[in-house]
């Protein structure tokens, strides 16, 4: 009896161990899964970069008394300094390289001579006013401020007084034109290593003398000496705008003048470091620390959703894409559904048993596992090539058809297999003939598995993608027709990390994607658990 009691006593130990290791499996299989999904819908939703740029983080309004204007049309808030003196000596012709946007650039300025002419090519150019060829000159602010108004892609700088004018369809932006200048010699080489950056944290004590040394920051062995502005200046006046400080500690040694003589003052002084405007740095050939900060912000936007993209992706949204992708998943499911249960219910109702059914079902079966890039090579070759359907939708759809056919097939044939034979027997019993028995009684029974392993198919075609670029192209626009090329979300989301275009623009299309995955499960769970509650009536 004790023996009896001791085994009995070790199978429920046994049975206890095998439940709580299955349990931590499922539960760390369900930890992995949440935090890969978790992840991406957090850098979908929220994006976090490492920033490294030689301007402060600080735009100005009314730099020396002027202010920048833009078309109301363009979606910038700011510029550096750099940009400005690009656009107004030729560098850019479309907003394309600043702010993602293909419209064209048209500079706007008085002309030379006309009252506040001047501070604005002071600003840019320094004292050697030097404007582009694309510069387009107004002879009034009036004109200027019209012209403003009623050009797409058209930029201004006017004086403070001017602006009486401005109208709704222009904007201010702010200038980024702060930077942190260095001596020369600070930035030598040393060992092949040079200091070029520093982090926002650690400035304000390199500006106070900590570290002492530049060979701290893997420099020369040089003091660092900061160099501050003169109080009354508009560089100091800039800096207490941003709210930042100059502070000097013992030994340092003021400049003489705000702008270029702060610059002249660094230059001249080994291991001199202070703040400066960008046009005086840049014009005394003084080299500039570049500097890392944090940039966050919201990453996915409802008109990411509504606009179209534009410039390959680097701008824009995803409207179009997104109905591309839905588009797809309809044709596809179009395609391969019915082939697909129509095969199944054959191969279980109608086939005869034997060895050419059982090669024919182990065929399906490696079909369901080859790569998905073969199946882009056979599609590109029959369907873009020797069919002439080119790369478009429906070569795109008919290579996912073949894909998903055989996990279609494969589910649709167990759902079959399911129904009782009572109710074959039944229907048959009762005077309905071979096909009335099997639309009318046996396919209502298996609709919930069948609809099952259409959803694993969808599943399986939406995030498909080395099969779509070689048989559905890449074109970011609405598909017109079914032989327009066009490209899918998963497809979109691989272009974007290929051609390093944006992270976060791929993680927003990725979040997308899962939102509509999920939208799909939703739907067809709904409609599954309606089938099942209407087979058991």
């Amino acid at each position: 009896m004790r023996e009896s009691e001791r085994g009995h006593a070790a199978k429920i130990r046994q049975e206890r161990w095998a439940f709580g290791l299955i349990r931590a499996l499922s539960g760390a299989t369900i930890i992995i899964l949440a935090a890969i999904v978790g992840f991406i819908l957090w850098r979908g939703l929220r994006y976090s970069n490492e920033t490294r740029s030689p301007y402060l983080p600080y735009a100005e309004r009314s730099p020396e008394g002027v202010a920048i204007l833009v078309n109301g049309g363009l979606r910038l808030e700011e510029l550096d300094f750099e940009q400005l003196l690009g656009i107004y000596s030729d560098e850019y012709i479309n907003w394309a390289k600043i702010c993602a946007d293909a419209t064209d650039l048209l500079p706007l300025a008085l002309e030379p001579g006309a009252p506040g002419a001047g501070s604005a090519e002071a600003l840019v150019f320094g004292q050697a006013p030097a404007w582009g060829a694309l510069v387009e000159f107004s002879p009034t602010p009036e004109a200027l401020l019209e012209r403003l108004a009623s050009t797409p892609g058209s930029i201004a700088i006017l004086p403070e007084p001017a602006l009486a004018g401005l109208k709704p369809e222009a904007r201010r932006i702010g200038l980024r034109r702060l930077v942190v200048a260095m001596n020369p010699e600070a930035a030598e080489l040393v060992n092949e290593r040079s200091v070029e950056e520093i982090s926002l944290g650690d400035l304000a004590g390199l500006l106070r003398g900590s570290p002492a040394s530049w060979a701290a920051l893997g420099g020369p062995e040089l003091p660092v000496r900061p160099l501050a502005p003169e109080s009354r200046g508009p560089l100091a006046a800039a800096l207490e705008a941003a709210g930042l400080e100059a502070p000097l500690p013992a030994g340092g040694t003021p400049a003489e003048d705000s702008g270029q003589d702060t610059c002249a003052a660094i230059a001249s002084t080994p291991g001199a470091v202070g703040f400066a405007f960008a046009r005086d740095a840049l014009g005394a050939g003084l080299p500039l620390l570049r500097l890392r900060g944090r940039e966050t912000g919201w990453n996915l936007k409802l008109r990411y959703l509504l606009e179209e993209p534009r410039l390959s992706g680097r701008a824009g949204g995803i409207s179009t894409i997104i109905l591309n992708t839905l588009s797809m998943l309809l044709l596809t499911v179009g395609i391969a559904g019915p082939v697909g249960v129509a095969a199944a219910i054959y191969l279980v109702e109608y086939a005869r048993q034997g060895p050419l059914l059982r090669l024919l079902r182990l065929g399906t079966e490696t079909l369901a596992g080859i790569p998905s890039i073969i199946f882009g090579l056979f599609g590109m070759l029959v369907f873009v090539d020797l069919l002439g359907f080119g790369f478009g939708l429906l070569s795109g759809c008919l290579t996912l058809s073949l894909m998903i056919l055989p996990t279609i097939v494969r589910s649709s044939e167990e759902a079959l297999k399911t129904v009782s034979p009572a109710l074959r027997e039944g229907s048959l019993a009762l005077g309905a003939t071979k096909l009335q028995t099997v639309f009318r009684v046996v396919v209502p029974a298996a609709s919930p598995g069948i609809l099952t392993g259409l959803l694993l198919a969808v599943g399986r075609a939406v995030g498909e993608t080395a099969a779509l670029l070689f048989t559905m192209g890449s074109d970011y626009k609405l598909a017109k027709g079914l032989f327009s090329s066009s490209r899918a979300l998963s497809t979109h989301i691989y272009l974007l990390f290929a051609e390093g275009i944006s992270f976060d623009r791929a993680f927003s299309t990725a979040t997308v994607l899962i939102a509509v995955v999920l939208a799909f499960n939703l739907a067809a769970k709904r409609l599954v658990g309606r089938m099942s509650r209407n087979a058991a009536r």
